[in-house]
């Protein structure tokens, strides 16, 4: 039980961290060409022409013909900003799916501890029954044992 308040705190530190790496990678996508050009620009160009598609049909203004592409300026920032959004996402989806391993492997031990106790349980019934029929027999044959000794003890006074 202990494990959960240090799980949540270190996912709360992560969340905490990832903010400023997310803010250097907008920085880096800014001051690095490469990452400008090929991983910044393009998913910024596609979300552009997306929204602009969606918001004509949802205006009823039918599909554009074409769509004008955004400045190079305006497609760096959008493009960085969608590159520390999705960071940040995947740090809270990597959150998520951590947390729900750990409750799924939580749940397998409590049923793996229950079916191990029932066992368990089964066993000592097992072993009880078959004391109770041992003792039975033993006790039947003492019994006999006993009154054999009695008429034996019978037989003796009589002489």
């Amino acid at each position: 039980m202990a494990g959960f308040p240090l799980l949540k705190l270190g996912v709360l530190a992560l969340r905490q961290i990832s903010k400023p790496l997310a803010n250097h990678l907008k920085t880096r996508a800014k001051e690095s060409d490469f990452f400008r050009t090929k991983i910044c620009m393009p998913p910024a160009q596609f979300y552009h022409w997306c929204e602009v598609n969606v918001k004509a049909r949802l205006l009823n203004l039918g599909t554009p013909k074409e769509v004008v592409k955004l400045n190079e300026q305006a497609a760096i920032d959008l493009g960085s900003e969608l590159i520390g959004d999705l960071f940040m996402f995947s740090i809270g989806a990597a959150a998520v799916v951590a947390e729900y391993n750990r409750q799924s492997r939580k749940g397998a031990e409590e049923r793996n501890a229950l079916e191990s106790r029932l066992r368990q349980i089964e066993d000592l019934a097992n072993n009880n029954s078959a004391l109770s029929d041992i003792i039975g027999s033993r006790l039947t044959r003492m019994e006999s044992d006993i009154s054999d000794l009695q008429k034996l003890v019978a037989s003796m006074k009589k002489k």
